[in-house]
């Protein structure tokens, strides 16, 4: 009932970005974001960051290796995330932690019916998961197995990627959101705060781990450097994320032309991760990644993808999905779904 109610409400408004936009702001209203808007001048985005999108970003830094609270290591990874948008750590999950969670998850794959539910570009509502719609639907991908799978938590809380992530929260890392890939999505270049939406729009991080070594033509991760901090396409004028009944699709056609535009201005190429098994990829929320084309048909490229939001920040669904506000614990961390009870 209260689902219907916020859909209703919606469609009502999204006419009126401008209405669209106040009722927005008040029904996502948190303590977290509007810390950022009061100091909003001290960001690069008008939607505000983390403490390395800061302008004051050199002496936080410097604040934090006088108290000693990073090793020359984790420096050198801060100023990448400050300069890139994305650091690699090579190696950073055991192989062993990686074959139990393959292991886990192919395990409810193969039960008649499977409890995971895969997306696609392809499909109009998250679908039941079978080996026949994997091969089906292009961009496949098994989503939020995390909620049944132990050994995906595991993986996902390792100490390897929780540090990353806790050094550039400064809180602990809650997991929203999987995205589990047999085959490159081919998913063209884009910024998650358009599509991963969170009522702080910059607090968001994205994990790419690989499940195997990635060969070449299989639809390799592709991102460009530096892209997070690139700030001018607004949906409707106004928001940083994309909603289709309110956008349209040509909106988002501009945003899509609208990156490869800065790269070719900026000068800034496309670069591609060649990854091995147990690399880990971090991205920040406004880094432009997709999958390349698969140019070696069955050639698969397994991975799997994680959102995470600091504490004190939650992820839009949460609002129009009341049903899905539930917070599980794993160790001394949270976990959230948008797909299961």
């Amino acid at each position: 009932m209260i689902r219907r109610l916020i859909y209703s409400l919606k469609n009502l408004v999204q006419g009126n970005p401008k209405l669209y936009s106040a009722i927005y702001n008040l029904a996502t209203s948190n303590q977290d974001y509007k810390a950022q808007r009061r100091e909003i001048d001290q960001y690069s985005s008008k939607f505000g960051g983390m403490w390395t999108d800061r302008k004051d970003y050199p002496e936080k830094l410097a604040q934090k290796i006088e108290a000693g609270d990073l090793t020359d290591a984790e420096r050198v990874q801060m100023q990448t995330w400050r300069d890139d948008g994305y650091v690699i750590i090579p190696g950073g999950v055991p192989h062993d932690l990686i074959d139990q969670y393959k292991a886990d998850v192919a395990a409810m794959m193969d039960k008649d019916p499977s409890p995971l539910l895969m997306t696609s570009a392809d499909l109009p509502e998250p679908a039941r998961y079978t080996h026949d719609n994997l091969k089906r639907y292009g961009s496949a991908r098994i989503v939020d197995d995390y909620f049944f799978s132990e050994q995906s938590r595991n993986l996902l809380f390792h100490d390897s990627i929780t540090r990353f992530l806790e050094l550039a929260f400064e809180a602990d890392p809650v997991l929203t959101q999987t995205l589990r890939f047999d085959y490159g999505s081919q998913q063209a270049l884009h910024q998650d705060t358009a599509f991963v939406r969170m009522n702080s729009p910059m607090k968001l991080i994205g994990v790419w781990v690989a499940l195997e070594d990635i060969t070449p033509g299989s639809g390799e991760l592709i991102y460009l450097p530096g892209s997070h901090n690139w700030e001018g396409h607004l949906f409707s004028g106004r928001f940083k994320h994309y909603d289709a009944d309110r956008d349209g699709t040509e909106d988002l056609d501009k945003w899509h032309q609208w990156i490869l535009d800065e790269a070719e201005a900026r000068g800034v190429a496309v670069q591609k991760f060649a990854a091995k098994k147990g690399d880990v990829l971090f991205w920040h929320a406004g880094l432009a990644h997709g999958g390349s084309e698969i140019t070696v048909p069955g050639q698969t490229r397994l991975s799997l993808v994680a959102h995470f939001c600091p504490e004190g920040v939650r992820p839009l669904y949460h609002y129009y999905k009341p049903g899905q506000r539930k917070y599980y614990r794993h160790g001394k961390y949270r976990y959230t779904n948008s797909y299961y009870r």
